[in-house]
């Protein structure tokens, strides 16, 4: 995958329980290129079940993140099963998207309400369905996921919203994005389970909060219920301190240690080959569908420039 994360670079990682998040920096692809995804992209209508308009209302090509949806009161909520590249001021009618609230009636007419990301462990599921037009598709995953984290096993993804928001909110707060940031690698109990990049730090600010919140906070959920312990990682050994001097000389050690463990996991990553397909073409920007060893997603190339990518380890907790 070394195309793939050409010019992105470590930071300084930062864990919360089983969950841990190392922040990319920098991007190949030149700011400003792409709408911002929360301020430019809306639902405003679901025609039908498994049936959504999305709209662009922006000035610059959008993209849509890997499995968007949207949840809202009294209506049928939605999620797409694949990424895509909307036009400045277009609005396209996805055929394929999936309802995650099995037996709710009514249709969203239009959704100013902050997007979601799939969870994790429905990703891959969810991106095997792509093309196919079924409504309920993705129930019987949702139903089996709700079970991994303690809810009742029933196909609606808006009771994870209900039972657990203070738990969600609380990932967000110790994994927060960091200035500058572009992307990152997501890891549970030390394994690589997602890399999401982003075209430049604009774009990575909006797609943050849904991205941690519903796709990768579950995950800790699911540890949680299943009473499995975060794998211990390098403690600050405060022993035989002499002094703040001391103190303060340890913890920058560990610190470059740990920024160390991050180049290397990222050397790793980049050793993957990976192979593509190109879904759609508009313009100089293209989607593929990426696999690379235990990885899939998708991403988005301008020219030859990777602006976005959203990859999912299918090894990592999946239903």
């Amino acid at each position: 995958m070394a195309r793939l994360l050409k010019g992105r670079k470590v930071g300084q990682p930062l864990r919360y329980g089983h969950l841990g998040m190392i922040p990319l920096f920098d991007s190949e692809c030149g700011a400003g290129h792409y709408a911002l995804p929360e301020t430019a992209l809306s639902l405003t209508k679901v025609t039908t079940y498994g049936q959504m308009i999305l709209k662009n209302a922006g000035d610059r090509p959008a993209i849509v993140p890997l499995n968007l949806g949207y949840f809202q009161l009294g209506a049928q909520n939605h999620a797409m099963c694949t990424s895509w590249i909307l036009s400045a001021g277009e609005e396209r009618e996805f055929k394929d998207a999936c309802c995650i609230q099995e037996s709710q009636g009514g249709y969203i007419k239009e959704s100013d309400d902050r997007f979601i990301v799939l969870p994790h462990s429905l990703r891959k599921m969810a991106l095997e369905l792509k093309g196919k037009e079924e409504y309920g598709k993705l129930w019987k995953s949702i139903s089996t996921f709700n079970t991994e984290v303690g809810l009742k096993a029933r196909g609606h993804l808006d009771e994870l919203k209900q039972a657990y928001q203070p738990e969600l909110l609380q990932t967000v707060y110790h994994l927060e994005p960091q200035p500058g940031q572009t992307g990152a690698i997501f890891l549970l109990n030390g394994e690589v389970a997602g890399i999401e990049l982003a075209p430049d730090a604009a774009f990575w600010a909006e797609l943050h909060t849904p991205l941690v919140m519903y796709c990768y906070a579950p995950l800790r959920l699911m540890e949680a219920h299943a009473n499995r312990a975060p794998k211990d990682g390098e403690a600050l050994d405060i022993n035989d301190l002499t002094s703040l001097e001391a103190l303060k000389g340890r913890y920058e050690a560990l610190q470059q240690r740990r920024l160390r463990n991050a180049e290397a996991t990222l050397i790793d990553l980049a050793e993957v080959d990976f192979k593509s397909q190109k879904e759609q073409e508009n313009k100089s920007d293209r989607l593929f569908t990426v696999r690379a060893g235990a990885f899939a997603g998708q991403m988005v190339m301008k020219g030859n420039q990777v602006a976005y990518a959203s990859l999912f380890n299918e090894k990592v907790a999946m239903v």
